[in-house]
């Protein structure tokens, strides 16, 4: 595989499949994750990149800008998406949060995203929360109007209005 230098390579698979149904916590979580795994060289094999890393909470936080819960929140529902996997230093999978709180490091993975073996073909169907119509905003004026103009209405800008308002309490600027 062909590896470009100062660039990480991230799975299709995220942008055309997974990009509608993360949430922004979940996304910064999973490229953080992405980046510390598929974007550095094995420092065993530099034709390799680094399959588990070990990434410490503080680094999630200080990568993301998120906090402590909104990280942990994020990893554990990337678990149970399959998304990513954890494992503690003794090299056990961590699938819960009290399990992951007990180990002093976790190692983190990516791979998941980069199995070779499903094959998805990508179209509408392959995203349960597909976006099936455009929203659109209507603008609204928020102008006020004057009756008093013998031509109709007339728009007024913000100080006559503000000043339309005191003149009816019986003030005047």
């Amino acid at each position: 595989m062909l590896w470009l230098k100062n660039t990480t390579q991230t799975p299709n698979k995220l942008f055309d499949v997974y990009l509608k149904t993360l949430s922004k916590s979940e996304l910064k979580v999973l490229l953080v994750v992405i980046r510390r795994t598929v974007g550095f060289v094995s420092a065993h094999n530099q034709k390799e990149r680094v399959q588990w890393a070990w990434i410490s909470q503080s680094l999630f936080m200080a990568y993301t800008g998120l906090s402590n819960r909104s990280v942990s929140s994020a990893i554990h529902s990337l678990i149970n998406k399959k998304m990513i996997e954890v494992k503690d230093e003794k090299g056990n999978l961590v699938h819960r949060n009290y399990e992951r709180r007990a180990s002093s490091k976790l190692y983190y993975s990516s791979n998941l995203l980069l199995e070779k073996t499903e094959q998805i073909q990508v179209n509408e169907n392959a995203c349960n929360n597909s976006v099936k119509k455009l929203h659109t905003i209507k603008q609204t004026n928020n102008k006020r109007y004057s009756e008093k103009s013998s031509q109709g209405f007339q728009k007024l800008s913000d100080i006559q209005r503000l000043q339309q308002i005191l003149d009816k309490k019986g003030k005047r600027i």
